[in-house]
């Protein structure tokens, strides 16, 4: 099961995402949509888009100025890649990198991801969905709530917006997000804040 998601953007990477979102001020606040889908000569390809907002089912993993969202259904094949931006005096544009893709193709586009634990993807979907319960009366208050990791029953959600500083923080915490997800989802043993 993944300890927590790990995608890492390279100094040049970051600089390169925050340039854009810049770019127009429609963008303001938008994020960054990290996805490995089906494609590509080696079975999986990477694809990168400016997104509003996490849509449901989103991992979010919080970056210098911006978030990035990866699907849960993904988590286990984004977990792990570096998100390079290389410029040469052809081409330009971000390069991953990951430890855990194998047999990549010689154009360096697409790759193959090892055999997942259908167990582990299953989890995230569970708490997700029970999340999704959860977030309406967290939003009416200004506040929300994402999931940040599942390892081993343990939970870590952030909690944003009004319920981030919230002096009652531990008490939505214990009394109505972990109470959803443990009647929810079984193998949920305990939900904690993320630091």
């Amino acid at each position: 099961m993944i300890a927590k998601l790990q995608v890492v953007l390279t100094e040049r990477a970051g600089n390169q995402v925050r340039a854009l979102l810049a770019r127009d001020e429609t963008t303001a606040g938008y994020g960054l949509r990290v996805v490995a889908e089906p494609g590509g000569c080696s079975g999986y390809k990477y694809s990168l888009a400016l997104a509003p907002a996490a849509e449901k089912g989103d991992i979010i993993v919080r970056q210098d100025g911006f978030d990035v969202f990866v699907a849960s259904a993904s988590a286990s094949i984004v977990h792990g890649v570096r998100i390079d931006y290389v410029e040469s005096l052809t081409s330009s544009g971000f390069a991953f990198s990951n430890p855990n893709a194998s047999d990549p193709c010689s154009c360096g586009s697409s790759f193959s991801a090892p055999e997942r634990d259908g167990n582990e993807d299953i989890l995230w979907q569970q708490v997700d969905e029970a999340i999704q319960q959860v977030r309406p009366f967290l939003q009416r208050d200004g506040g929300d709530v994402s999931v940040v990791d599942v390892t081993g029953g343990v939970v870590s959600v952030r909690l944003t917006g009004a319920c981030g500083g919230c002096s009652s923080a531990l008490d939505t915490l214990a009394g109505v997000i972990e109470r959803q997800l443990k009647e929810s989802v079984p193998a949920v043993e305990r939900v904690v804040l993320a630091s």
